[in-house]
C-alpha cells in the first residue's frame, strides 16, 4: 500500500492504473478515506479549540468525537457518492470503460493529499492543485480515455455534484 501511496503522491499514471483494476485495493481505499477524514477532523478541533478562547463565553462549539465522528461520515458518503457519479458520466457522456468501484479506489487513494492542506500558508492550495492533477489522472486511466476527455468528466460531474448538493443543502434549510 505504501507503494501505491508514493505512486498518486508522485502522479505515475501506472499506479493509478493498477489501483483502478485492483478490486483488492477498495478497502485500502475506504481505510485512506476514513483516515484523512479522521486526521481532517483532528486538524479541525485543534484549530477549533485555538479560536474557543476568542469566542463569546457560552458559545458551544461541539465535542471533538461528534465531529470526528461527522466528518469521517460525511467523507465516506461524499466519497461513495462521488465516485458513482464521476463512473456514470465517464460511462454517460464520454464512453469511459469504468464503473464506481474503479473510481472508488482511485479517488480514495487520491485523498492522501489532504496531508499536505496541513502545511501553513500554501498547503491547502497544493493540495487542492495536487488533488485535480490526481483526479484528472484516475478518471482517465481507470476510464481509459485521454485527458481532455477526463478533465470534462470531472467538470461536467463537479457540475452535477454542485447541483445535488445545493437541492440538497436548501432541502436541509427547510427543514430545520
Amino acid at each position: 500500500m505504501l507503494d501505491r501511496l508514493m505512486g498518486v503522491i508522485t502522479l505515475k499514471p501506472a499506479v493509478y492504473r493498477e489501483i483502478a483494476h485492483d478490486q483488492n485495493a477498495t478497502g485500502q481505499a475506504a481505510i485512506i478515506v476514513v483516515v484523512m477524514a479522521l486526521f481532517s477532523g483532528i486538524v479541525g478541533a485543534i484549530v477549533l479549540a485555538a479560536m474557543s478562547s476568542s469566542l463569546p463565553p457560552g458559545t458551544a462549539i461541539g465535542s471533538p468525537v461528534g465531529s470526528a465522528i461527522r466528518t469521517i461520515i460525511t467523507a465516506i458518503i461524499s466519497w461513495l457518492i462521488g465516485a458513482w457519479v464521476i463512473a456514470f458520466v465517464s460511462k454517460t457522456f464520454f464512453g469511459g470503460k469504468t464503473d464506481t468501484g474503479e473510481m472508488l479506489r482511485v479517488f480514495g487513494f487520491t485523498q492522501i493529499f489532504q496531508v499536505i492542506a496541513i502545511v501553513p500558508c500554501i498547503g491547502t492550495i497544493v493540495a487542492l492543485v495536487l488533488s485535480l492533477i490526481g483526479a484528472v489522472i484516475g478518471i482517465r486511466e481507470a476510464s481509459e480515455f485521454d485527458t481532455t476527455k477526463a478533465i470534462l468528466t470531472g467538470i461536467v460531474a463537479f457540475v452535477i455534484l454542485l447541483i445535488v448538493s445545493a437541492i440538497l443543502g436548501l432541502f436541509l434549510a427547510f427543514l430545520g
